[in-house]
């Protein structure tokens, strides 16, 4: 059970029994949900209760978290190029966007 570990966006967290690598994207509060994304660069949705019976560690980023999208330059994003940002982060912030407005169509 997880209910010292708080879910904080742009930090990494093990899952010590699925052994899986993940970043915090965002928390609401409101809606009591996370977005989640893995170090593969699938993204999830989660609710908090789910978030308190995980058993988790944090953790530190790995090397490479770009994972399906290790291909794409930042033009092919609409992305200015990085400086030392965590390009992750980014990448799964525009993934939820453009989700997002596509919903509303």
């Amino acid at each position: 059970m997880n209910s010292s570990i708080s879910p904080v966006p742009g930090h990494w967290y093990l899952d010590r029994e699925s052994g899986e690598t993940f970043q915090i994207v965002s928390v609401d509060e409101d809606d009591r949900s996370i977005d989640i994304q893995y170090a593969d660069g699938s993204l999830e949705g989660a609710s908090l209760e789910d978030w308190t019976a995980r058993n988790l560690e944090s953790c530190e980023q790995l090397e490479d978290t770009a994972g399906p999208f290790d291909d794409l330059e930042s033009d092919d994003v609409g992305m200015p190029e990085p400086h030392g940002a965590d390009i992750a982060m980014e990448r799964a912030l525009l993934e939820l966007e453009e989700r997002g407005t596509g919903s509303n169509e």
